[in-house]
C-alpha cells in the first residue's frame, strides 16, 4: 500500500461559532492552514452565557 503525501489545504470557512461550529473548525484546522468562524452574533472578550 503506498500512502500519498499529505497536503495541506489554504483556507476553510465555518458558518457559525455556536458549540458544532467551533469543534468543526478544530477538526479543521488539522487539514487547512487557515480556518476562519463567521458569526453574526457579536463574541463577547470575557465568558458570558450567550443569548438562546
Amino acid at each position: 500500500m503506498t500512502l500519498r503525501p499529505h497536503r495541506t489545504r489554504r483556507r476553510a470557512l465555518v458558518v457559525g461559532a455556536g458549540i458544532a461550529g467551533l469543534l468543526t473548525a478544530r477538526v479543521l484546522a488539522d487539514t487547512f492552514a487557515e480556518v476562519e468562524v463567521l458569526e453574526q452574533d457579536l463574541l463577547p472578550t470575557t465568558p458570558v452565557q450567550r443569548r438562546a
